[in-house]
């Protein structure tokens, strides 16, 4: 009995070569070199619009007020989808809809991208803004992919706001396995118009998989924030 279970790998030697070649590869792609990571850009310049009214932030206590500004964006569209364009930095006006990377998927050559945003779970501290990203509508070659919901943190630094966030996994067609590794530089919020301009890098790694790129991004909110709206973890605001 014990020989007649040996014969099949008797007879296709090449299984046990493949199945190495298989674990060879998760290996290598455990290797820091193939995982997924992104530097964020140092911000030159940070512009806050309220009322019509465009002003630089020049100073540090100035800056940490601007994370009120965007909890009180992301607070009151929780759950909406957010439209998101790519857009040039010096006219903050968008040349296209959602944003495109291209991305070598084995032998298939594309681009992904996507054209929402949908935040949750959105929590306010002294110092840091804390919320959940939903992934949703993020496509390869036009075609749906699964990509994790994930955790980000958003931090005043010097020159203006950072957005960053750990790698979290996405599929596509269930056979392209992947990792995916973003941040954002934030240097403009417009609070009149409900506008977020940022400098997003994204990286994707994987088995057979590279891609990623630089966009500048403005993130359109569909409802404008009330003034009134306060929470617990703000108090005082």
């Amino acid at each position: 009995m014990n020989r007649l279970c040996r014969l099949p790998f008797r007879g296709f030697p090449a299984s046990r070569q493949l199945a190495k070649a298989f674990f060879l590869c998760i290996i290598v792609c455990l290797l820091p070199g193939c995982v997924a990571n992104v530097q964020i850009p140092t911000i030159e310049q940070f512009q806050l619009v309220s009322a019509a009214k465009e002003e630089n932030i020049d100073t540090e206590a100035q800056r940490k007020l601007l994370l009120d500004g965007l909890y009180q964006l992301l607070k009151t569209n929780e759950g909406l989808e957010i439209p998101v364009c790519t857009a040039t930095r010096e006219s903050r006006e968008c040349t296209d809809n959602g944003f495109g990377v291209f991305v070598l998927g084995g032998p298939i050559p594309g681009t992904g991208g996507r054209t929402v945003y949908v935040f949750s779970k959105i929590s306010l501290s002294d110092n840091q803004l804390e919320f959940t990203k939903d992934n949703r509508g993020t496509t390869f070659i036009g075609t749906p992919m699964y990509v994790m919901e994930n955790q980000c943190q958003a931090k005043v630094v010097d020159g203006g706001m950072m957005v960053t966030m750990p790698r979290y996994y996405a599929s596509w067609m269930g056979v392209g396995q992947m990792f995916m590794a973003e941040g954002w530089a934030i240097d403009y919020i417009d609070l009149s118009r409900g506008i977020v301009g940022l400098q997003m890098e994204l990286d994707i790694k994987g088995l057979f998989t590279v891609g990623g790129g630089s966009r500048y991004l403005l993130l359109k909110f569909p409802k404008i924030p009330d003034e009134s709206i306060k929470t617990q973890e703000n108090p005082g605001k």
